[in-house]
């Protein structure tokens, strides 16, 4: 029977390889993912809400984390965000997700640490990008550890929300705080 899914494994993996555009290299991926316990791929299916109860397969497993890591190395120009998840990320991360090529907008946080409406909006930046799944990609960054960006980026109150089209421009700004209806559909208007 693993004989079987590693034929199967094989078979879907030259088919990915062919019609991808992407630098994903699946191969690598399900090598590094068979090196793992199942405890370990359990784990990382729900860190990543994949469903995997019915699996009954190691491979299964793998296969269920390859597909995911794919979709999500096409969500994020980085391959650092991962669809329905705020991620923090430092400077080099967002020169990549503003580069341009993106298929989906990116809506940025410039926060800090210190910042009361800041704190606050946490738990409502995270329902928001669950809500948002793979229509959005939703990053954070710390204006205090990144003042760079902060002054590229022209932040004058904290915390700041941009949104980015696909080509990494600018194409909207709220400053302050906003409730997670509010951060959806500031995002959805350029989805």
């Amino acid at each position: 029977s693993a004989a079987a899914a590693s034929t199967s494994t094989s078979e879907s993996t030259s088919k990915h390889s062919q019609s991808s555009k992407s630098t994903f290299d699946r191969e690598a991926v399900i090598s590094e993912l068979r090196q793992k316990k199942v405890r370990e791929l359990r784990t990382m299916c729900a860190q990543n809400n994949i469903k995997w109860a019915t699996f009954i397969e190691k491979e299964e497993l793998v296969r269920a984390l390859v597909d995911y890591k794919e979709k999500a190395s096409d969500f994020s120009s980085s391959g650092a965000l991962t669809p329905g998840k705020v991620t923090m990320i430092n400077d080099d991360i967002l020169g990549k997700e503003v580069s341009g090529g993106a298929a989906t907008p990116l809506l940025l946080d410039v926060y800090a640490t210190w910042c009361g409406p800041c704190k606050m909006m946490v738990p409502q930046l995270d329902e928001a990008a669950a809500e948002l799944g793979d229509k959005v990609r939703v990053a954070k960054i710390d204006s205090d550890e990144y003042p760079e960006w902060a002054g590229r980026l022209q932040v004058k109150g904290l915390p700041t929300l941009i949104v980015f089209d696909g080509n990494g421009k600018e194409v909207e700004r709220v400053e302050g705080a906003l409730m997670k209806d509010q951060l959806v559909q500031l995002a959805q208007k350029h989805a």
